[in-house]
């Protein structure tokens, strides 16, 4: 499911377009849809980056990927990411076969915090406003 079929899109708050994927930030987690055959790299990462700290500032996220297409990340990226001085409170996979999640799992080496799966997107956001970091947003 996308989120945009979802019962959680009138929740959004922003939304950041780019030629990979898509994101919608909430009030407290970032939900990405990343595009069929995409192979997602730092580079392609840095507009929404960019994007994420305008939004929120440079504080840790909750990250939730919703994997409703295939796609593949070059997972040593992460490591980028951590020493850029970015950090995720959590890491939250919505995987709806066996690939996704073992593909996640790859990546997971890379990181340095909580991975949670889901099979189900609604279950996932619950689980990210609970347990996500709470009032993010800081004065800018």
């Amino acid at each position: 499911m996308t989120i945009k079929d979802s019962n959680l899109a009138y929740e959004i708050e922003d939304i950041h377009l780019s030629p990979k994927g898509n994101f919608y930030f909430f009030n407290n987690f970032v939900v990405s849809e990343i595009h069929e055959g995409v192979h997602y790299t730092w580079e392609d990462a840095q507009d929404v980056i960019e994007a994420y700290v305008k939004h929120y500032g440079k504080v840790p996220i909750t990250y939730v990927s919703n994997r409703i297409n295939e796609y593949s990340v070059r997972p040593q990226d992460w490591s980028k990411f951590v020493k850029s001085g970015y950090k995720l409170h959590a890491y939250v996979v919505v995987s709806y076969n066996k690939r996704s999640w073992l593909n996640a799992l790859l990546e997971k080496a890379f990181l340095n915090t909580t991975v949670e799966r889901f099979t189900d997107l609604t279950e996932a956001i619950e689980w990210a406003k609970v347990n996500s970091n709470h009032n993010l947003k800081i004065a800018k």
